[in-house]
């Protein structure tokens, strides 16, 4: 029994190194133990989860540092990856460039991520095997992307070893295209390459030198908050008003007055398209209650529904081709706050939207034509 005591304590030694190197060239996975460890985890849904594993350095047991625990902005966040692109290796060569999350997928992990930040420690980071439905029917498959986050010089890393994979034949939970999940897991640390897929960079976006899965992402003003800021914003006590909603108030059995929360724009979208993919509403349903939505607040002036529209589109929630369905829809009602203007004043507007990029020379020429014609 002395020599099983004496390895355990040689065992603890090794695994209590001394605090590290911070730089990011020495960072490297501990292995692919983590994947079955369950005091880590985040959030585990089905075959998708979330979870906060070590990241070591070369230099044997030293832990790297990275500046966990953050707090940052679940709207800022969701922009960000929303922004990723990969394109996929076909047999005739490259295919058209596409989104690598989709946008209910973001919505199900982006508040498990968020809330990962708050609690890695400054060696941990966070990895992520999302796993979502694609296509319908004989066409349906289940598609995994397999990825780590951490942030470090106040930069966010994203690390991924599979993206999009497809379980073409599901042969149980725990297993993918017959291999188990541990098998399936590629660490995302352990390659710098993958054949069959490669990433698109856009601005803000670059490679960690020699790695080109490897993402470092400059994030905006903003992203990362104070742990009060976090706290009033993301964690919303039930009696503040958040942010872009009203509040009114009814009156229940016995005459006593009560305050209801309307919903903001934002929120109604995110409840509306969790209904559908929950698939308690048609998509019929979601386009036309989503249409409504967008149809509200019209006390706004034009450019503030602009604003809001623009940011709509850039968290995902809506698509291009509903901006620009809402955005002539926007140009063909116009704004109440032109009555009692001239011309010259409208136009005005309507030229600094355009300058500001919310609308094209097109449309600024419709509208010109437009306001011409009833002058």
């Amino acid at each position: 029994m002395w020599h099983k005591k004496i390895r355990v304590f040689l065992l603890f030694i090794i695994l209590s190194g001394a605090i590290g190197c911070k730089s990011l060239e020495l960072l490297s996975y501990t292995g692919q133990g983590q994947v079955q460890g369950l005091n880590s985890n985040i959030f585990n849904e089905g075959k998708t989860y979330i979870r906060l594993d070590e990241i070591k350095s070369t230099k044997g047991a030293s832990k790297a540092i990275l500046d966990h625990p953050k707090y940052l902005s679940k709207d800022i966040l969701s922009s960000v990856l929303s922004s990723i692109y990969y394109k996929e290796k076909g047999v005739t060569g490259w295919r058209k460039e596409q989104n690598i999350f989709g946008e209910s997928e973001l919505l199900n992990l982006t508040p498990h991520m968020v809330g990962a930040f708050t609690k890695a420690s400054p060696s941990q980071y966070i990895l992520v095997n999302s796993s979502y439905t694609k296509g319908k029917g004989l066409f349906k498959s289940d598609v995994y992307t397999i990825f780590g986050l951490f942030i470090s010089n106040n930069k966010l890393n994203i690390v991924f070893s599979r993206i999009q994979y497809e379980d073409i034949v599901d042969r149980g939970a725990d297993n993918i295209l017959g291999e188990t999940e541990q098998e399936a897991f590629v660490d995302p640390f352990s390659i710098t390459r993958n054949p069959f897929w490669k990433i698109g960079l856009r601005s803000g976006q670059r490679f960690k030198t020699g790695h080109n899965n490897w993402l470092v992402i400059d994030l905006e003003e903003g992203a990362i908050v104070s742990k009060e800021d976090y706290e009033k914003k993301e964690i919303p006590n039930e009696k503040q008003e958040e942010p872009g909603s009203s509040l009114t108030t009814q009156t229940v059995s016995g005459g006593q007055p009560v305050i209801v929360q309307q919903m903001s724009i934002k929120d109604q979208l995110l409840e509306l398209k969790e209904l559908e993919t929950t698939g308690l509403i048609t998509k019929e349903d979601y386009e036309l209650r989503k249409a409504l939505i967008l149809g509200s607040k019209k006390e706004k002036s034009i450019k503030d529904k602009f604003n809001d529209l623009r940011k709509l589109k850039e968290d995902g929630l809506i698509s291009d081709i509903d901006y620009d369905h809402k955005k002539r829809d926007l140009l063909e009602e116009g704004d109440q706050s032109e009555k009692g203007k001239n011309i010259k004043e409208i136009l005005a507007v309507y030229l600094e939207l355009r300058d500001e990029g919310f609308i094209t020379d097109e449309d600024y020429d419709y509208k010109k034509k437009k306001l011409l014609k009833e002058f």
